[in-house]
């Protein structure tokens, strides 16, 4: 029976290919990456519109944005400003004669400097700002300073040396966080622990940054190893950009080897037929994408598909690896064919997911 339902999801989602052949998900190439960076390039220095999503308890920082955080202001917020260069960076670094190296190389310059840097230092280490950008925009700075990091380029060290004093704080306040975090964040949305997490591991990897990788595995064993059946039925709410089963999938994938990896995810996912995982095999119907909130599906789309592709590379049976990458093809092309209709809303954003998806 499960042979019969596995072959019969197959055909529903159109595929054909045999069992040897990779299925092949879109994939970045120089015109893509410039078209989707250009997203990123218009707006890390768009001041307006943005969303103040932060009350200041200190009136001597009753200022504007972009004097507040003068690295990282445009975008709409913070943290989209963050990944924003993060993109930037990942495409310059994989493609260093692109048509738009010399802006993005001046925005760069402009915004990591040491002086706009420490200025966002001072603002991170009042008392009042302890829980901003907690966790989500915290894991983006670590993965764009992991970019820099990695990257063999003289002006990308001196920028990873102007943001190093920032990353340090923020990965000391979240193993303080972490000692305080009862329970994981669990939501579809910017609080969700499991996807910062893989993001933070990503970069302690780089930076070798131990006490933070420890503390991220041992807290994720503890907190995540003994969940079973995650409700993939109530996938998606309304305005998800992030699945939460699959963001956990995600982390564990990272945290533990192989043959324990499989093991768990039988028991967290322990069904991919029709009727149960079908809330994850198709991808959500975004009936406004010009809504701010309604468009997260869109980002969810990139999500979803490069998780599954993650997952999949550590799956030891082929017939379940065949089907993940299959679903992640699926929404990779539905969510890069409407990403470009969402307005500003989602384009400030969205490139970030685009270019991190298609780059796996």
């Amino acid at each position: 029976m499960r042979k019969f339902l596995f072959y019969f999801i197959l055909l529903i989602i159109g595929c054909t290919e045999s069992k040897e052949e990779e299925i092949e998900n879109i994939k970045l190439d120089e015109k893509l990456a410039k078209e989707l960076v250009s997203l990123s390039v218009k707006c890390v220095d768009q001041k307006y519109p943005y969303k103040i999503g932060y009350r200041f308890t200190d009136e001597n920082w009753l200022k504007p944005h972009y004097e507040i955080t003068p690295s990282f202001y445009g975008c709409w917020d913070w943290h989209s400003a963050v990944h924003g260069h993060w993109a930037m960076v990942k495409i310059l670094k994989d493609y260093p004669e692109i048509s738009d190296r010399d802006i993005i190389l001046s925005k760069l310059d402009k915004n990591l400097s040491k002086e706009k840097l420490n200025k966002e230092y001072e603002f991170f280490k009042q008392e009042f700002t302890k829980g901003f950008e907690r966790t989500y925009g915290w894991a983006w700075l670590m993965k764009l300073y992991s970019e820099l990091l990695s990257w063999d380029f003289d002006k990308a060290q001196i920028w990873a040396a102007n943001m190093k004093p920032l990353v340090n704080l923020l990965s000391e306040r979240t193993i303080l966080f972490l000692d305080k975090l009862s329970t994981p964040l669990r939501p579809g949305t910017h609080a969700n622990s499991a996807f910062s997490f893989s993001l933070m591991i990503e970069y302690a990897k780089i930076a070798d940054d131990k006490a933070l990788f420890n503390k991220i595995k041992d807290y994720s064993i503890k907190n995540f190893l003994g969940d079973t059946n995650c409700p993939v039925n109530y996938e998606p709410s309304g305005t998800d950009f992030l699945s939460p089963c699959l963001a956990e999938a995600g982390l564990m994938s990272l945290v533990l080897d192989n043959k324990e990896f499989n093991k768990w995810l039988y028991k967290f996912l322990p069904s991919f037929n029709e009727r149960k995982f079908r809330n994850i095999i198709n991808p959500p119907e975004v009936l406004d994408p010009m809504d701010p909130g309604i468009g997260h599906l869109i980002g969810l789309m990139h999500h979803r598909a490069w998780t599954l592709k993650d997952i999949s590379a550590k799956l030891e049976n082929n017939r379940d690896k065949k089907l993940f990458q299959t679903i992640a093809k699926k929404h990779s092309e539905k969510g890069y064919n409407i990403m470009f209709k969402s307005g500003y809303g989602g384009e400030h954003w969205l490139a970030t997911f685009a270019i991190y998806n298609f780059s796996r």
